[in-house]
């Protein structure tokens, strides 16, 4: 069987390695690219942080909309509201490679996933530095 033959109908290189073993790959790559717009965000809007609870706002500023329903029914510790925005964040990045029956086939697929994962997070971290500068206005 030649090169040709196992590829994709679409033309792409199929990945190869263990279920498991990809599997982990793909969701510590997911991590990776989501990870640098939080920490870049971290990086430039120190300086705006009041407490370094702040910085975990990066991470879901989108997030926070519907967590502040939970304000409705009285404070909400901080510790709480950083747990269930790591949560959200983390589920992000690890299950589309779990939940998913098929670990996607080609490195088009895993680019293309890894392009959406990247600019949601970008999207977590423009919300959260808005919500930051927005604080002190």
């Amino acid at each position: 069987m030649t090169a040709i033959d196992r590829r994709t109908p679409r033309g792409d290189a199929p990945l190869k390695g263990e279920s498991s073993t990809r599997t982990l790959a793909l969701c510590l790559g997911s991590v990776g690219v989501m990870i640098v717009w939080p920490l870049l965000g971290i990086m430039l809007m120190q300086p705006s942080f009041e407490t370094a609870s702040e910085a975990f706002m990066l991470f879901g500023g989108v997030t926070m909309f519907p967590l502040m329903i939970l304000a409705l029914f009285g404070p909400v510790p901080a510790q709480v509201l950083i747990m269930l925005i790591m949560l959200v964040w983390l589920s992000f990045a690890l299950l589309p490679h779990v939940w998913l029956r098929r670990a996607p086939r080609s490195w088009t697929a895993v680019g293309a996933l890894f392009l959406i994962q990247s600019l949601c997070s970008l999207a977590q971290a423009g919300m959260g530095a808005l919500l930051i500068l927005g604080k002190s206005i």
